[in-house]
């Protein structure tokens, strides 16, 4: 059962470019090769095979091109390699360039979180693999890591649609369970999430066992002692794996057997191929303890041969048809026929594990053993390449890829390097290829040296499939369960990668940070990252290029819509002045006129006229100004409109216009008696003008400051409404005499001027006459909106009409007298009317009343004042 499992995060795994192989290279060394790469690890993880361990020697190239002595570095950084299946490469160029590195080593050398591993196994499903058993090198300088602890790299999750990063684990083993131990068997089965590690040799006290080396080591850190049993993992929950071991007693353990997962029956079946008993690369001396037993027992692990059913978790021996002799440290794949009628195991290389020193022994043969008739069939018989020590996988199902291995020993000083550090055997033809190309593959086809043997055709139909002379007890019954074959996941064909000049590589790895020392040369991971890095730029810059660009766009746009916005404010009035149907002319009551104390700008005085037409007020001030009759020419001049400048009437939320932020929040609109905002004040407006955007009733001017005054009966009905100036005493002002104002029960002689209707220009808004003098073209700020029945002094009760708009207007003119005329026209705040002594002088009384508003240009002439009640020859009232 599974101990207490800590899947904790190791280390994120690290690729990094493998043109380099060597740790350590010196000054002159401009390249390496794989020399041998013996008892290696390797799993298959979907499209990438991982190797791991092992004794790896590399064979430098120096610059001036002699090659250096074949050197071992031992892994000191813990590197894992990888070969991914897109990469195409030559059998005869130099490989090494086309693996990648995994730094197993969190702490770079000097310590022991991932030592390199001679032997072993890597234990796998499609999601990821655990590093068991194998030897280690013996030093004083570091302690081996615990006997319980293993170590396993996660490379995707087990959830479908779930991403991780790739990481390392580290598992805590339980129940007795120990990875010291080596030279065992191991296969994996990915559709059963299962794999297993069969037999192998230990220590005699089973403590740590070490890479035999030398006579005077201390035997009992060998491995010598045969374990008979197996170690199981089962890996269908990711972060909770289990493992667990059992023994057996009627199978024989041995050393370095090949076991291979083949699917016949619910859960498929193991089959344990060669092996030895005594070999001789277990002893310090490099001599088998016993090599007379070996021959013996060893010879039979070819021709009886040990199947374990999983489902069943039962062992059978089965007699199998010919065969090799006895064979250890060989590689084995299976391929299975397309109709399922016959299962295929490859054989190649190894040696007969008593014979290490002697060429001899090694084998460069491939054998076939055809299930389930269980014949063996030699495919391939060759001299030139022979290996032991070496692993196969398959990346498509009509291909053998082997990597590394060995050959015979000569010594350290005269090691024999390898022809092809890969090899790549067509199952289908039984021919070496020198190329592996992603994109050349084809089904699996039985070759002819077997279907004579066990018959059909090379897409199966096999018509002998069942042993010589009969299946061992009860084994027939698992053959004749069908594997479910959906289980197994397919991950080819591979996206074939851009073929690269694969000779050596001429880059030292010293520029490699996690290599240390010194040397020249560029990294080749530098390039693509660059390239990444600076394509990132690039499209940054363009992107906020284009922003920029849109921002520009957008104030450009923005600047000719606020300015356009300013043309259309200024020309709805007069849109809706469009809309609006033209007043019949009336007959024209002559305005008196008065120069202007100040002109704000220039101009000619001229005479003023309006025509005040008879209209009901309506929600909008009539603004349609026609020019005058010209005497004695009749009326019949085209109307002139102004210019459309206010808000349609319905956009009661528009924003504030310059004449309501000069008015209302700057101290140009201040009155000296009520402070800044004056002209926006209630209190400050006279009974006849309201401001549009607060809608207000129009009051008195004395309730304003808290006087009582009592509502006016309604005007009778079709009653004139008349319209009177400010101050007039028709609407409550006191009643002066010359400069002296009296008392209001009306003693002394009273204006007539004052109770003169004021003009159509008089009663517009100061925004309306800037219109008019086409001084602005902002929105209009206020109109005249109500009216009210005020009492006059002597307790009449008047009807002024608030007149909406102007009838007919005249062009300004100069006083008659030559002289100023008195300023009615510039916006003064009643409250300076109401506090401040009459003044001597029309013109001072223009100028009494301090308004920072804009004096309008259009006067009247002391003559046009006249009382019209009054005689002729009576001179007007001051």
């Amino acid at each position: 059962m599974l101990g207490s499992s800590i899947s904790t995060l190791a280390l994120a795994a690290t690729y990094v470019s493998g043109t380099h192989g060597q740790t350590f290279w010196p000054s002159n060394q401009v390249s390496t090769t794989i020399c041998q790469w013996g008892q290696l690890r390797a799993a298959v993880i979907r499209d990438t095979v991982y190797l791991d361990g092992g004794d790896l020697w590399w064979k430098p190239v120096l610059n001036n091109g002699e090659v250096g002595a074949v050197e071992s570095d031992n892994n000191p950084l813990g590197i894992t390699w990888k070969l991914n299946f897109s990469q195409p490469f030559d059998t005869k160029g130099n490989i090494t360039e086309k693996f990648q590195r995994l730094y197993g080593n969190a702490g770079g050398p000097g310590t022991n979180i991932a030592p390199n591993y001679y032997d072993g196994a890597l234990l796998y499903n499609n999601d990821g693999f655990f590093y068991y058993g194998g030897l280690l090198q013996r030093t004083n300088s570091l302690d081996d890591p615990p006997g319980d602890r293993v170590r396993g790299f996660r490379a995707y999750s087990s959830r479908p649609g779930v991403d991780i990063q790739p990481q390392f684990i580290d598992d805590v083993l339980d129940k007795g369970l120990t990875r010291q131990i080596a030279y065992g068997g191991a296969a994996s089965a990915p559709s059963e999430n299962m794999a297993w590690y069969f037999s192998g040799l230990r220590a005699a006290n089973s403590g740590p066992v070490y890479v035999p080396n030398g006579v005077a080591r201390n035997l009992s850190n060998a491995a010598l002692v045969v374990v008979n049993s197996m170690v199981t993992l089962d890996m269908t929950t990711q972060q909770q794996e289990k493992w667990d071991f059992k023994n057996f007693t009627d199978v024989p353990g041995r050393a370095n057997a090949e076991v291979v997962w083949v699917p016949v029956g619910a859960r498929g079946i193991l089959v344990v191929l060669g092996g030895v008993v005594d070999p001789d690369f277990a002893t310090p001396t490099g001599k088998s303890q016993d090599s007379e037993n070996n021959k013996n027992k060893s010879s039979t692990f070819m021709s009886t041969i040990d199947i374990y059913d999983v489902a069943g978790d039962k062992w059978y021996r089965q007699n199998t048809t010919g065969g090799p002799g006895a064979l250890t440290r060989g590689c084995a794949v299976v391929a299975t026929a397309q109709d399922g009628s016959s299962f295929n195991i490859y054989y190649y290389g190894g040696y007969d594990g008593v014979r290490q020193t002697d060429p001899g022994a090694f084998s460069d043969d491939v054998w076939v053993l055809s299930l389930p008739s269980f014949t063996w069939v030699k495919l391939y018989s060759g001299t030139g390449q022979a290996r032991a020590g070496h692993k196969c996988v398959m990346p498509y199902p009509d291909q053998m890829m082997v990597i590394g291995g060995y050959p015979a020993v000569q010594g350290v000083n005269s090691l024999q390097c390898l022809q092809e550090t890969v090899r790549l055997f067509n199952l289908t033809t039984g021919k070496w290829v020198e190329r592996y190309d992603p994109a050349v593959w084809s089904k699996y086809a039985v070759p002819d040296a077997v279907v004579d043997k066990i018959g059909g055709s090379p897409t199966g139909g096999a018509t002998k499939t069942t042993p010589s002379p009969s299946f061992a007890p009860s084994l027939s019954a698992v053959f004749a369960t069908k594997y479910p074959m959906t289980k197994i996941q397919t991950f080819y064909p591979y996206a074939s990668a851009a073929a690269v000049n694969n000779t050596n590589p001429t880059v030292d790895p010293n520029q490699d940070d996690n290599n240390g020392g010194g040397g020249g040369g560029l990294p080749s991971y530098l390039p693509p990252v660059l390239g990444v890095v600076l394509g990132l730029v690039f499209i940054t810059v363009i992107v906020v290029f284009f922003l920029l660009w849109r921002r520009r766009k957008y104030l450009k746009n923005r600047g000719a819509s606020e300015a356009g916005t300013e043309d259309t404010n200024g020309n709805r009035i007069r849109n809706w002045l469009r809309t609006q149907p033209h007043p019949a002319p009336v007959q024209a009551v002559k305005a008196p006129t008065v120069a202007s104390a100040t002109e704000y700008f220039p101009g000619s005085n001229t005479d003023v006229e309006s025509y005040v037409p008879q209209m009901t007020i309506v929600e909008m001030m009539n603004t349609e100004v026609y020019k005058p009759p010209q005497p004695p020419t009749p009326p019949a001049a085209l109307p002139i409109e102004m210019a459309d400048t206010s808000p349609r009437v319905e956009l009661h939320d528009t924003g504030l216009s310059h004449t309501d932020i000069i008015n209302r929040h700057s101290n140009l609109g201040e009155s000296p008696a009520i402070g800044r905002g004056a002209v926006n004040n209630g209190s400050y407006y006279s009974g006849t003008t309201n401001q549009i955007d607060h809608a207000s009733t129009i009051s008195h001017p004395a309730s304003a400051f808290g006087a009582t005054v009592a509502p006016p009966p309604p005007p009778p009905k079709d009653s004139p409404v008349t319209s009177y100036r400010p101050d007039s005493d028709a609407l409550g002002n006191p009643i002066t005499v010359g400069s002296t104002p009296t008392s209001a029960t009306g003693t002394g002689t009273h204006s007539t001027l004052r109770n003169n209707v004021l003009s159509g220009i008089s009663n517009l808004s100061e925004r309306d006459r800037s219109h008019l003098r086409q001084i602005s073209d902002t929105t209009v700020s206020s109109i005249t909106s109500g009216h009210a029945h005020l009492p006059t002094a002597d307790g009449r009760i008047l009807s002024p009409t608030v007149v909406e708009s102007p009838g007919l207007v005249t062009p300004p003119s100069s006083g008659a007298l030559g002289h100023e005329g008195v300023d009615y026209i510039s916006a003064r705040p009643l409250l300076g009317r109401l506090q401040q002594p009459a003044q001597s002088t029309p013109g001072a009384a223009a100028g009494a009343a301090s308004s920072p508003l804009r004096r309008s240009v259009f006067t009247e002439s002391r003559e046009d004042m006249r009382d019209p009640n009054a005689g002729s020859g009576t001179a007007p009232r001051q």
